[in-house]
């Protein structure tokens, strides 16, 4: 039943078959077989048409309500600790911070605390927090939404993240070659919590923005003579971009990365020491 119920929690987020498959890393046919069975079992229609979409039947809405804090739960079992006495947490990284300082920082965090491991995952920012809401991983560490503390769900500031300015093929002389600044796409994170900072710096004025998913990406767009780009600090130290091919915006603009989890896990005594070993740490970063 459980894994019905993640199928059915996914088609609820995302309307089609398709999507719920894409976000849960299965088939279509897989998910539709997990739906079947959790219909079967419970012998009431889950889904009807919405259009070119599907969407939840009253009914099933009923359900998911009183299933989804029992889902939550028991995904939290696994963090019983084993034989060993080691307890595993699986904590989910968005993908510009895991490409970047994210795991060493996990690392270095988890090695100052005894019988303690972590499991890493990689998403965007919004999946990241989305996974967490629903018990599938213990910890975020992304950009979160603003109303991330709305419900069940705990945030801690870890760190802010400068975004930088790089510069058309790294030469601050082409810069002005062109008006195109390649960004992050507007249903990231990082460009949900920024973009009013970022269209009124005087810097990105009279700008033709081009949108694309992976920070990386821009980078070697803007090598290449693609455009001007904005990406963190930190992916422009790992990827040894020349300090004269960017610079930081005036006034500083960052991005507030957060360590994010159901509040049973957030006020557990590891969890609460590992947070601030990830504190401390991160003031060496930027």
């Amino acid at each position: 039943m459980l894994e019905g119920i993640e199928a059915l929690i996914a088609l609820e987020r995302t309307g089609t078959i398709s999507e719920a498959a894409a976000q849960l890393r299965l088939t279509q046919s897989a998910v539709s077989k997990r739906l079947q069975a959790l219909q079967n079992e419970i012998t009431f229609k889950l889904i009807e048409p919405d259009g070119r979409r599907v969407k939840l039947t009253p009914q099933a809405q009923e359900f998911l309500l009183r299933a989804r804090p029992l889902v939550t739960e028991l995904k939290s079992l696994k963090q019983l600790k084993p034989e060993n006495g080691i307890t595993r947490y699986s904590i989910a990284l968005s993908d510009s911070i895991a490409a970047t300082w994210g795991p060493k920082l996990i690392k270095q965090a988890s090695k100052k605390i005894k019988n303690i491991e972590f499991d890493l995952h990689v998403h965007r920012s919004t999946l990241v927090e989305e996974n967490v809401k629903l018990g599938r991983y213990d910890l975020g560490l992304c950009i979160p939404s603003s109303s991330v503390n709305s419900g069940n769900l705990f945030s801690t500031r870890i760190t802010e993240e400068p975004l930088v300015f790089i510069y058309n093929k790294f030469d601050e002389d082409a810069a002005d070659e062109t008006t195109k600044v390649i960004t992050i796409e507007k249903n990231s994170g990082t460009w949900r919590n920024l973009e009013d900072k970022l269209l009124k710096n005087s810097k990105l004025k009279s700008s033709d923005f081009v949108y694309v998913e992976s920070f990386a990406a821009i980078s070697q767009m803007v090598k290449e003579g693609f455009g001007n780009g904005i990406i963190p600090l930190g992916m422009a130290q790992h990827l040894n971009i020349p300090k004269k091919g960017y610079s930081l915006f005036t006034p500083s603009i960052s991005r507030e990365i957060k360590l994010i989890s159901r509040k049973n896990v957030a006020t557990q005594p590891a969890i609460e020491e590992f947070t601030s070993y990830l504190f401390e740490l991160s003031k060496a970063l930027f």
